[in-house]
């Protein structure tokens, strides 16, 4: 049944934690009026439908119940639209496309489509380690949203990979604004075994049914997650040996995960699970080395970090890169519904690479001005 307007104000008060008390104050009429109207025995006058819509940030047609096709079918829409403007190394495209989103949730508020992606893409544009997407002065007003649209993931989503990708959103923002015993509580809430996922449990299923083959694709995406989880608590293992000043450590522990790796490969250069705008492995490797005056030994890791991706685009023709196309590994090699990269950007991405201030001292350096340049022609052909 179609809802009335005294349900939808009712709802969406509710929504944003807000008393009647609070809400008749907002408008500057009484307790009573809104009352009435939640209880259809009134309705608001037409000079409070712009202070109505402007308090829960919807659009009028929320507000009358008038809607077309099914909410998640316009939200999809919506993420369509969002995704198509961004364009990588554009800052202004991200918050275009952010500003897309967030219009669309004044049309569909709540909308938990909108709401996780917004989060995301709000988490980006927040922090200032992100780089080149960093909003700037817009920043801490999308980190008070995305604060906001965490939350309500957190505590409204059926989906679990959802609500734990919320509260790992909220540690990353309270740390950020040193709210510490905040991040805790939210931490504090992920479970501590690591084996507790989705594709360990479908595998266990699939290996009951007699079906391998799909036992193996998800044993496989299973170990292609804990590299990834091992990269990433290597490269913060290490981070946090060289700002404490124990260079040699973080050499140590930098060589021994690419131990890892190259024994898992063998002669295959290991393929990066590393986002590329943060926490690359080698030019962390290549960081610790000119602490410790090894300047040749940072420009091997530097030549590493990018001689993979030069390989991957010689020889390859298709516009999308599957990791299928990068791993040849028994242990990963079946693995199935992992991210791919547009071609495209791997130039672009390179030069960003290149441009990090961890390895600026090698900038004048001959073999660095060669990578470049090769880096450089490739983005034209």
């Amino acid at each position: 049944m179609k809802e009335t307007m005294g349900q939808i104000i009712r709802r969406l008060r509710k929504e944003r934690n807000l008393t009647q008390e609070e809400l008749a104050e907002l408008l500057g009429v009484s307790c009573q009026a809104v009352s009435k109207w939640e209880n259809d025995a009134g309705m608001p006058d037409i000079s409070q439908v712009v202070p109505l819509v402007t308090v829960f940030g919807v659009s009028a047609d929320v507000l009358f119940g008038i809607t077309g096709t099914t909410a998640d079918e316009e939200a999809w829409k919506i993420v369509t639209d969002a995704e198509s403007i961004q364009r990588y190394g554009e800052a202004d495209t991200y918050l275009a496309a952010y500003d897309v989103l967030m219009d669309g949730l004044k049309r569909f508020p709540n909308n938990l489509i909108l709401m996780n992606r917004c989060m995301n893409l709000g988490l980006s544009l927040s922090l200032p380690e992100n780089g080149w997407i960093y909003a700037g002065d817009r920043a801490r007003q999308i980190a008070f949203e995305t604060v906001r649209q965490a939350n309500y993931v957190a505590a409204n989503s059926k989906n679990v990979s959802d609500v734990m990708r919320a509260r790992q959103v909220l540690i990353f923002l309270f740390c950020a604004e040193g709210k510490f015993d905040l991040a805790i509580r939210q931490a504090q809430d992920f479970p501590t075994r690591t084996d507790f996922t989705l594709c360990s449990h479908m595998a266990m299923v699939e290996e009951h049914r007699g079906n391998y083959q799909r036992e193996a694709a998800y044993l496989c995406t299973d170990i292609a997650y804990a590299l990834q989880t091992l990269e990433d608590n290597a490269v913060r293992l290490g981070k946090a040996y060289y700002h404490s000043g124990r260079y040699y450590d973080a050499i140590e522990v930098y060589q021994t995960y690419f131990g890892i790796m190259k024994a898992i490969f063998k002669d295959d250069c290991p393929p990066p699970y590393h986002d590329f705008d943060s926490g690359d492995c080698y030019l962390l490797l290549a960081q610790a080395y000119l602490a410790i005056g090894e300047n040749d030994k940072a420009m091997d890791e530097v030549e590493n970090a990018v001689q993979y991706y030069l390989e991957l685009w010689s020889a390859n023709d298709e516009p999308y890169i599957g990791w299928q196309q990068m791993m040849k590994a028994p242990l990963v090699r079946e693995t199935e519904g992992l991210a791919c990269i547009r071609k495209e950007v791997i130039p672009m991405r390179l030069l960003n690479k290149l441009s990090d201030e961890a390895i600026a001292p090698l900038a004048g350096e001959g073999r660095f001005v060669a990578l470049l340049d090769e880096v450089k022609r490739m983005s034209l052909g």
